[in-house]
């Protein structure tokens, strides 16, 4: 969930700077989820008022998605022209991160939630694959070549 309300709290008219693919589509998913659920349940008047005012987040994290490629947050206009412009509009939108900086800043950094760091090398155990079954411990008494009796209890 954080994907959707970190840039509403943290970049809510933020139209500088870079932001990478996935946290783009991620906030994209979240919102058009909520929406989906809201017209599920028949709460429209909420769905208009949540869409007001998540309009300048959509609209800034889509200008920091275009500076992510290189792009003037302008261009997000394109959509304007229809069927043709959204076309480019998502192209651009899906397009791969410039891996260099550029004049809208650094690239975006992908935001990796709830990992824990790694173990050192030095900690990790290799793990061997054996094609034999581990032996079992057998707790009932074994009898012995000098023992006289049978394991039936005749003699």
């Amino acid at each position: 969930m954080h994907w959707f309300l970190d840039p509403i709290t943290k970049h809510y008219a933020d139209f500088e700077g870079r932001v990478g693919r996935q946290e783009y589509w991620m906030f994209i998913l979240f919102s058009v989820l909520i929406q989906i659920a809201l017209d599920i349940i028949h709460l429209d008047l909420i769905g208009m008022l949540l869409s007001l005012g998540i309009l300048i987040p959509t609209l800034a994290i889509g200008a920091r998605r275009l500076h992510d490629i290189g792009k003037s947050g302008w261009w997000s206009l394109i959509v304007l022209i229809p069927i043709v412009g959204w076309i480019i509009l998502i192209v651009w939108l899906a397009t791969k991160t410039e891996p260099v900086a550029n004049q809208y800043g650094n690239p975006a950094v992908p935001k990796v939630v709830g990992t824990t760091p790694a173990a050192p090398a030095a900690a990790a155990a290799p793990v061997v694959a054996s094609d034999t079954t581990p032996a079992v411990n057998d707790t009932t008494p074994s009898t012995t070549s000098t023992d006289s009796s049978s394991a039936d209890g005749s003699n």
